[in-house]
């Protein structure tokens, strides 16, 4: 999971976004009231700059210490810092709500002949100032304490395999949010209002339409997989043991041949929730899990927070501050992990190359593998009730569990006591599994717990995007495979670097995703993704 620069509580805050315009465009009025301006639209541009520097401190700060919660701080610090953060929190929201912010960002959107990355600034600011004067002063805070307190019960429940130790502070979280979209307001859907926090302008019914189509083709894909007579090796690793070092110093040399900065960035161990940290400029932090007998989960982890850390560490320097300084949205920020991982990582040009090198880490416990044998382990069809073991083809019927059940929560159509037994249904309808216990079912993601309804929705999104980027970069770069089993995975860095990482916000997904590969997201190339690899894999037609 990716976690930018503005955070509160565990989790990632609101990435707020909107579409930019050309170079030497004028900025229509749309905060504050009009009146005689003793400032220029430039010196206001200028003055909004600094404060959007100054809220940036801050963010650095509240992610800072959101790091150390994820990652080590003690369990009874969690009272006192949530008050802590919940303080920061709302001295940043007081920078935002500022009737000066308020006043210069007027005077500004009468400026012109702005440039393309002040425009985009100024679009950007008009957004979130206008969101966040929506809510009522307090709000923020009182969101942020909870947010920590309810993160606090969902460990707690965790450990006791319980959901109703979890279960009144996550209807609080619901009923918070539903606050928080009646603030925003809405068209058509209260879930609309929080899906366009992190993926904006995306709705209910686009949702919808997408999740229709691919649905019942994932199902029936799944259905050919495990109809062919083909099977793939569910432990290739057997019962040895790979040392902890050894698996660190494997996926370094993994991350940093895909463009990794450690010089940049950090990656340590952690046994809470794995996460990528945004927190200033040259700072990224990500976390993995080593399991003793089986190295594929550090270093898919690593490929997959190694893939966020690559889209931060290649933003430019001089957008650090500005609002463009960011993701454009979360459905692209985990199409720029998801690429890596999967459509990348679980290639059989990427294991070409890896495999043997694997070797020479881990001899003789993997000297019988063969090629065949780890691209078809790789690529393994693993039904799970959990999320994070799930493979490629089945990841996406998770997802739309949870799209479905939030967006009946915020209709009013299901209550947070029946959810237990709503998620066992659809797990045993979607995917054929018998749900056993809490903690492996309801209570095992953390995005509820800090209150982020709409986030799971980004990875869907996001696999659909990295298909499409895929699918573009195969077509500028046709001997990709040849350069991977050579070795040279310099290609896709330096790819995305050049069709989106430059950019920043500058460009909301849709449009970003249409300047680079011609089409918005859309079901075509995913499916295809999937289909097509998955015929060679399993011989079916």
């Amino acid at each position: 999971m990716s976690y930018k620069i503005l955070l509160k509580g565990f989790i990632l805050t609101m990435i707020i976004i909107v579409a930019t315009q050309g170079a030497s465009c004028q900025i229509p009025g749309s905060a504050g009231q009009n009146s005689i301006p003793d400032v220029t639209p430039r010196e206001a541009y200028n003055r909004l700059l600094n404060t959007s520097i100054e809220i940036a401190y801050l963010d650095t700060m509240i992610s800072l210490s959101n790091w150390d919660q994820s990652i080590s701080m003690p369990p009874n610090a969690t009272e006192y810092r949530a008050k802590a953060q919940s303080y920061l929190v709302d001295q940043e929201n007081k920078k935002w709500i500022d009737p000066e912010f308020g006043r210069l960002l007027s005077i500004a959107n009468n400026g012109s002949n702005w440039s393309t990355i002040e425009a985009a600034n100024i679009r950007l600011w008009n957004r979130d100032y206008n969101k966040k004067i929506k809510l009522p002063p307090d709000f923020v805070a009182r969101e942020s304490k909870m947010a920590s307190l309810s993160q606090a019960a969902w460990e707690e429940a965790r450990e006791k395999n319980n959901y109703s130790v979890f279960q009144p502070h996550l209807k609080a979280m619901v009923e918070l949010n539903k606050e928080k979209a009646r603030y925003l307001g809405y068209e058509e859907h209260p879930y609309d209002a929080l899906l366009d926090d992190f993926m904006p302008g995306m709705t209910v019914d686009k949702c919808d339409k997408l999740f229709d189509v691919i649905k019942p083709q994932t199902i029936e894909l799944i259905k050919k997989i495990k109809e062919s007579n083909e099977t793939a090796i569910q432990n290739i690793y057997g019962n040895a043991s790979y040392p902890e070092d050894k698996q660190g110093e494997f996926t370094k040399n993994i991350t940093s041949s895909l463009g990794y900065d450690y010089g940049s960035g950090l990656m340590v161990k952690t046994n809470r929730h794995l996460s990528t940290y945004s927190i200033g400029a040259h700072d990224v932090r990500t976390s993995l899990r080593y399991e003793e007998h089986n190295p594929e989960d550090a270093i898919m982890t690593a490929i997959h927070e190694g893939g966020h850390g690559i889209a931060y560490q290649r933003i430019p320097d001089e957008y650090y501050g500005m609002p463009i300084g960011t993701d454009p949205g979360m459905d692209m920020a985990e199409a720029e992990s998801r690429l890596f991982e999967n459509n990348l990582g679980r290639s059989r040009a990427f294991w070409e190359y890896w495999l043997s090198q694997m070797k020479k880490k881990f001899r003789p416990e993997i000297d019988n593998v063969s090629l065949d044998d780890m691209y078809r382990h790789t690529n393994r069809l693993n039904i799970s009730p959990i999320r994070l073991d799930a493979d490629e083809v089945s990841y996406i019927l998770h997802i739309i569990i949870r799209y479905e059940i939030e967006r009946d929560l915020f209709d009013g159509k299901i209550n947070v006591e029946d959810l237990p037994m709503i998620w066992s249904q659809k797990y045993k309808e979607y995917l054929g599994v018998d749900i056993t216990d809490d903690k492996n079912g309801i209570l095992q993601d953390v995005h509820w717990a800090a209150g982020y309804f709409g986030y799971f929705t980004a990875y869907a999104l996001g696999s659909m995007n990295a298909a499409q980027l895929e699918a573009a970069m195969r077509r500028d770069h046709p001997d990709l495979d040849q350069r991977f089993a050579s070795g040279d995975f310099s290609i896709p860095a330096t790819w995305m670097q050049e069709h989106m990482y430059k950019y920043g916000a500058i460009y909301d997904t849709p449009e970003l995703m249409k300047k680079t590969t011609g089409n918005e997201a859309e079901a075509y190339d995913f499916l295809n993704y999937l289909n097509s690899k998955y015929k060679k894999i399993y011989n079916f037609k």
